[in-house]
């Protein structure tokens, strides 16, 4: 395991706008998911929260925030997977539909837990991350982490702000299955659940710590 390969390809995915990068052991993944390949590369970018709070306060936004990053995210696992292919190194960007979730591996990374609302929850960003990843061969020094139990506690604030009731409230555990937390027919993808969740409001609450001090 190449530790210096870590910090090279880190410092290059970084400078093409990722926030965080993790290298998870992909054989400690569920089942046969990781397909034989080594290590799952994972990173995200947080949602600005200029874009959360213009959300929050019912503004209209004057980009798609969350569409952009999304696709940004996309495009760079497909061009990293060709990067890396072009080291020799076997590596894939696109799996088969559901076959391994960008969740499944933020949760062996240690990066968050499951929310009543279904999301990664994290400590840093709260629910306004979007996420990539690249499955590969290529020797980076992987880590792996037990899915961290949900820090939900008592709060139900998704559940009572989704406009369709389309969440159960129900408390993520690993047998969990999605039609137990939400109706999935039923989200309008209105994206209150994650607005409003505590930690996210956290996360954009130093915008205006910050505005204020200016």
């Amino acid at each position: 395991m190449n530790k210096s390969l870590n910090e090279t390809w880190e410092q290059h995915i970084k400078s093409k706008g990722a926030d965080f990068v993790y290298y998870v052991d992909a054989t400690a993944l569920p089942g046969d998911a990781a397909d034989g390949y080594s290590c799952a590369i994972l990173f995200g970018k947080a949602l600005s929260k200029e874009y959360i709070n213009a959300l929050r306060a019912g503004e209209k936004p004057r980009t798609k925030e969350v569409i952009n990053t999304e696709r940004k995210m996309d495009n760079l696992a497909v061009k990293l997977a060709d990067q890396l292919e072009a080291e020799g190194y076997s590596s894939i960007a696109r799996l088969k539909f559901g076959r391994l979730p960008h969740k499944t591996v933020a949760l062996n990374a240690g990066l968050g837990f499951i929310g009543k609302n279904n999301l990664l929850v994290t400590d840093r960003f709260g629910c306004a991350v979007l996420l990539g990843k690249v499955l590969t061969t290529a020797p980076f020094a992987t880590m792996s982490k037990s899915p961290m139990e949900p820090q939900c506690g008592d709060c139900s604030i998704c559940v009572d702000v989704c406009p369709t009731k389309a969440l159960h409230g129900t408390t993520w555990s690993t047998t969990t299955t999605r039609d137990e937390i939400m109706v999935r027919k039923l989200c309008t993808l209105c994206l209150k659940c994650m607005l409003w969740c505590p930690y996210t409001e956290k996360y954009s609450e130093n915008y205006w710590v910050k505005e204020i001090s200016q």
